[in-house]
């Protein structure tokens, strides 16, 4: 009769990290991996957790390994409550995690979490960052859009994000020219509360491995601006 295995040491970091990030490739893993440990002995802990069917394994562009935890990896660790990824959310949740590792590169965003790791009564954002602008600290909920959704959903999200109070803004990602401008002609037709909330952003490269928000324009009240100069903390 063979006994569990129970993550320790190495293991467990990995299995936190991927609580954290929800997906990773292995060379992220091992930039931020803990431990001390050759890349080779880290590709060898990944295996035996992926033997014992507690992490999973794919092959995104028939090279990069990327990894997440199964829905028995879930209960080893506190940080993600949720569910094992399905396939079709695979780049979804590989894109919304380089947009937020990219985003906390950048000074006036002083933390930030993914979705899973969200909390909140009716609006489910894909991640969210907390920011600071003239010295007053705020939360930027974070929507990755990579499919159009219907019209009804989307203003449906935009007068969420007007009318609640978990977040004060909302920022929309896309990498598709076509749903930007349809969200946009969406959000002009909304009320000052949910166009006071909402900023759309498209950004034709953004992938599982790029993102250069300091390069993009934002769509906000109405006017095209830089998001350096939409999210700059003009006192720091």
């Amino acid at each position: 009769m063979t006994t569990d295995f129970i993550p320790y040491g190495v293991y467990e970091d990995i299995i936190n990290m991927l609580g954290h990030w929800k997906i990773l490739d292995m060379k992220s893993l091992s930039e931020m991996c803990n431990y001390d440990i050759k890349y080779f002995n880290l590709l060898k802990k990944v295996r035996k957790l992926e033997s014992h069917g507690i992490i999973k394994g794919v092959l995104l562009g028939r090279k990069d390994k990327h990894i997440y935890l199964t829905n028995k990896g879930l209960r080893y660790t506190p940080y993600d409550f949720t569910y094992e990824i399905c396939d079709e959310n695979i780049t979804h949740d590989l894109i919304v995690g380089r947009v937020l590792k990219e985003l906390l590169k950048f000074s006036p965003f002083v933390d930030g979490r993914m979705y899973h790791q969200i909390m909140t009564d009716k609006i489910f954002p894909d991640a969210q960052v907390e920011g600071i602008k003239n010295n007053e600290r705020y939360k930027l909920a974070l929507e990755v859009e990579l499919t159009q959704k219907s019209k009804e959903r989307v203003k449906d999200k935009y007068r969420k994000y007007g009318q609640g109070e978990s977040f004060n803004y909302a920022l929309f990602v896309t990498n598709k020219e076509s749903l930007f401008r349809t969200y946009k002609r969406y959000l002009e037709e909304m009320n000052r509360e949910s166009r006071e909330a909402v900023i759309l952003m498209y950004d034709e490269n953004l992938s599982a491995t790029k993102f250069k928000y300091d390069k993009i324009k934002c769509y906000y009240m109405g006017e095209m601006t830089s998001f350096i100069e939409l999210f700059s903390n003009e006192n720091s």
